[in-house]
């Protein structure tokens, strides 16, 4: 369900999972259908990887994958992967909007990491199954791992690797656990996550939508209090944690 009031020109649309995909129904499919696919006029679509460092004991942090929609009228935005629960604990699951707003915007923060791509609709409807498959399976405890760290992994190189699936979109990294994947080498599995958006957006600069190239009246909505009390309002996190957080 979408709820919310008209903010600076776009209806700022808390949106769960099994809703995001509003008005894309079937545009996914096939390599074919990518190729054909046109965008309706004032329709945008963004996947940021997003991450930040030194906030659990292990020096490890957030890291998720978000999407937004953006439409003339409204926009809708969510994300999937490891957060900081009100307890300071590391957990998987659906990120509350009051832990993924912060990074909906550009940081120069040495310990933040942003890759905001511009993607199309169909690319946004497979990623966007990804993590509705995510949520799903935190919400009735059925992941893959013992070590949420390992999901996440998995969540975010299964949605990195989703777009090139037609097309190269984005240079890739072989988080593989191959002999060329140093990152899963010489980092503890909390951290691959961070160090992977670190590298993916050393090898795409050019790749990166910065705030002053994202649709302006969005950006607005973003910042506006009211945006963020509507996302937050009526919507229940069920997820998954790790019992350790920075003291």
């Amino acid at each position: 369900m979408k709820s919310g009031r008209f903010h600076k020109g776009i209806r700022a649309a808390a949106a769960l999972f099994g809703t995001l995909a509003c008005g894309l129904a079937g545009a996914a499919g096939t390599c074919d259908e990518e190729a054909r696919w046109s965008a309706p006029d004032s329709e945008q679509h963004f996947m940021v990887l997003a991450g930040r460092e030194g906030e659990f004991y292990d020096r490890s942090g957030p890291a998720f994958v978000m999407l937004l929609k953006v439409t003339a009228e409204e926009y809708a935005v969510g994300a999937v992967g490891i957060y900081a629960n009100e307890d300071r604990y590391a957990t998987f699951g659906a990120v509350p909007s009051a832990q993924y707003e912060p990074f909906l915007h550009d940081s120069e923060a040495a310990s933040e990491v942003r890759l905001r791509l511009r993607i199309n609709g169909p690319q946004y409807e497979r990623v966007l199954r990804i993590l509705e498959t995510w949520d799903r399976r935190a919400r009735e405890a059925m992941l893959l791992y013992p070590d949420i760290a390992l999901d996440n992994i998995l969540l975010v190189k299964q949605a990195t690797e989703e777009l090139n699936r037609c097309a190269e979109t984005i240079a890739t990294y072989p988080l593989d656990w191959g002999l060329d994947d140093t990152i899963s080498e010489n980092n503890i599995a909390s951290r691959v996550p961070y160090e992977y958006f670190k590298e993916l957006r050393r090898l795409n600069p050019e790749r990166h939508v910065t705030d002053a190239e994202m649709p302006a009246a969005l950006m607005a909505a973003l910042a506006s209090p009211e945006a963020s009390d509507e996302a937050s309002s009526g919507h229940q996190h069920h997820a998954h944690h790790h019992p350790h957080s920075k003291e």
